[in-house]
């Protein structure tokens, strides 16, 4: 008896995630994280100094005369990009779609991060008492219904149903 097409996403896409899991506990990627949220810490001082804000960064500290947070490598995002990626390769659709949802769907998370981080810095700055509420409860959701509504839309794409293109 053959596998239905849920059972074979859901398998394929337990073993992505296991994957890519186990790889992000290898040291290079440990390394490559701790380089990204240095870089994340940077763009977003950048990101606030822009919006007014006097901050500069040391590492992945974020530093007013007001506030200062640490981007953690817990903060990276990455859970998510593991999340969206196994999700994406699962799919079953072409690896031209899977590699332009790969992309853009990063993108999306890097610069969700980007806002999560910079929002977080203001809440911090000027609303403290919000700031555990933002960071623990109502960012993690953006994130989920950002990807969600990403991979819902990047789905219909995949497939052909939201009328933008056709097989041959």
């Amino acid at each position: 008896m053959s596998k239905g097409p849920v059972f074979r996403f859901g398998s394929c896409f337990a073993a992505l995630i296991a994957l890519l899991s186990a790889i992000s506990l290898t040291p290079f990627f440990k390394i490559f994280v701790a380089s990204s949220v240095r870089f994340d810490a940077w763009l977003a001082s950048m990101a606030l100094s822009w919006l007014g804000q006097r901050t500069h960064s040391i590492g992945d500290t974020i530093i007013s005369s007001r506030f200062a947070v640490s981007v953690l490598n817990e903060c990276s995002a990455s859970e998510f990009v593991t999340f969206l990626w196994a999700g994406l390769l699962a799919f079953p659709t072409t690896l031209r779609r899977k590699t332009a949802g790969l992309v853009l769907g990063t993108l999306l998370v890097i610069l969700v991060n980007l806002a999560r981080i910079v929002t977080l810095f203001l809440i911090g700055a000027h609303r403290p008492r919000f700031f555990t509420l933002a960071h623990e409860e109502l960012w993690p959701g953006c994130f989920v219904i950002a990807i969600i509504l990403f991979v819902a839309g990047w789905a219909s794409w995949a497939t052909g149903k939201d009328g933008t293109h056709a097989d041959a």
